[in-house]
C-alpha cells in the first residue's frame, strides 16, 4: 500500500500494540518508527507504524486490539464488520 497508509495512534496505544506484536508478530515491530519519542505523550494521535499489506492482513485475522482492527479498515475502505 501507499506511504499514507500508516496507523496512527496515542502512545498508550503504540505500547500496547508494540507489546502484543512482540509476543504474537514480531516480523511487524521492524515497521514500528524507531524515532517515536516520549515527547509524544502529548495526548495527540502521532504515526505509530507503516506496516506491508500482508501484515496488515493477518493482523485483520489475528490482532485482538479492536482500534488496531478498525484503523486498518478504514485503510482499506471495509469499513466496520
Amino acid at each position: 500500500m501507499a506511504a499514507i497508509d500508516k496507523i496512527y495512534g496515542l502512545k498508550s496505544e503504540r505500547d500496547e500494540f508494540y507489546a502484543w506484536c512482540e509476543k504474537n508478530k514480531p516480523e511487524a515491530l521492524r515497521y514500528f518508527y524507531e524515532w517515536y519519542s516520549p515527547d509524544w505523550d502529548d495526548g495527540l494521535e502521532h504515526p505509530l507504524t507503516n506496516l506491508p499489506e500482508r501484515i496488515d492482513m493477518w493482523l485483520l485475522k489475528n490482532c485482538p486490539i479492536q482500534w488496531v482492527v478498525n484503523r486498518i479498515k478504514a485503510q482499506y475502505g471495509m469499513g466496520e464488520k
